[in-house]
Formats: structure tokens, sequence, C-alpha cells
């Protein structure tokens, strides 16, 4: 369990996550996140990653170039 302070930004409150635990939870600088209402407080959610920003996190780094020799015609490139 941890404890922090509540600080105005604005004219809202905010919640301070320290940031070991925001590396723990892997939470970045404009994720989005739910708050759910509970009894004696709140709940923070991560909302759902969009599905392109998944698909681009499992994407691997591109193959080099593999060379077949020299050019023989009109593919080569000056």
């Amino acid at each position: 369990m941890l404890e922090t302070k509540i600080a105005r930004y604005g004219n809202s409150l905010t919640v301070r996550i320290p940031s070991a635990l925001a590396r723990e939870l892997d939470f970045c600088e404009g994720d989005r996140v739910t708050l759910r209402r509970r009894d004696d407080g709140f709940v923070v959610l991560r909302s759902p990653r969009a599905r392109l920003e998944a698909r681009l996190a499992s994407v691997k780094e591109p193959e080099a170039e593999i060379s077949v020799g020299r050019a023989l015609g009109a593919e080569s490139l000056e």
C-alpha cells in the first residue's frame, strides 16, 4: 500500500502516482485511464490501448537488406 498527497492542478485535484509504481504498471504520460467510484474512494483502471498501438508494439525491427551481387540492367539506381 502506498500513501500520496492530493494536489491542486488548476481548478481540479490530482493524485500523484509514484514513479516506481507507474513503471511497474507500465503507465506513461498521456495514457488514458478510467476512474471508478467505490464506497470509500475510487479505483484507477487502465483503458484498453488502441488496437493500432498494440499492433505497432508487436512489430519487429526491419530486416537488413541482402546483397545479391552487382546490378545487371536498368534496375541500378544512381
